[in-house]
């Protein structure tokens, strides 16, 4: 069966390539982390939220609101070359393994979330062709360190969204959920933290790191 053939009449299509978007996950929050839903293109990897697919100009400009820096072109303006955007890559190890607990999924973060080839057909459409993609060890490493500790509590991020304040022992999932999430932090910390370095650092070499740095030109 094709894409097309499985593809829902009239569903979105993705802004990347053009081919249908497809439910990918179904996460459930709590006040400010509402349910959502996830989809992906099965073609370029691109992953977006279910209520905010953008269009390709638009999804082009989320894109590049992810870059590192800009350089003059001499006449006070910024100029397109070279553009560097360091992002979540949604066709890396843990984002397979976190599924609806990848990190990358926090709320405040863009929705959009590309894959090395989302990224360069994205780009295309401005005429930049991709030089460069690296797979970053340090933060990808982070981000995989909370995806697993997502894996074993109640509430996704637990500990920077407790740290934070936005979310209380009398909110979320309550007062018991809240107390074994802070409890299962406090004793999965360092075993997972050994974890995500032993497994992110696998999913670097083999190219499927979590977070890339793509080089346009």
């Amino acid at each position: 069966m094709s894409l097309e053939q499985g593809a829902t009449p009239g569903g979105a299509r993705c802004p990347a390539c053009g081919e249908p978007l497809f439910v990918w996950v179904e996460t459930q929050g709590w006040g400010p982390r509402e349910d959502q839903v996830v989809d992906r293109c099965e073609n370029c990897g691109l992953v977006v939220g279910r209520d905010s697919v953008p269009d390709a100009e638009a999804a082009l400009a989320e894109l590049l609101a992810l870059r590192r820096g800009t350089h003059s072109n001499g006449s006070g303006g910024e100029a397109a070359t070279p553009v560097v955007i360091r992002a979540p890559n949604a066709a890396s190890v843990q984002a397979w393994l976190g599924a609806e607990n990848w990190a990358a999924l926090r709320p405040g973060d863009t929705d959009l979330k590309p894959t090395p080839r989302s990224a360069a057909l994205l780009l295309e459409k401005r005429g930049l062709q991709v030089r460069s993609i690296r797979h970053l060890p340090a933060p990808g490493m982070a981000l995989m360190w909370q995806t697993l500790l997502n894996l074993l509590t109640f509430h996704r991020d637990f500990a920077p969204e407790a740290l934070s304040g936005r979310l209380r022992p009398s909110g979320g999932r309550g007062r018991a959920a809240f107390a074994i999430d802070a409890m299962v932090t406090v004793l999965a910390a360092i075993p997972t933290a050994i974890l995500a370095v032993a497994i992110e650092g696998g999913a670097v070499i083999a190219r499927r790191g979590g977070v890339i740095e793509v080089s346009a030109s």
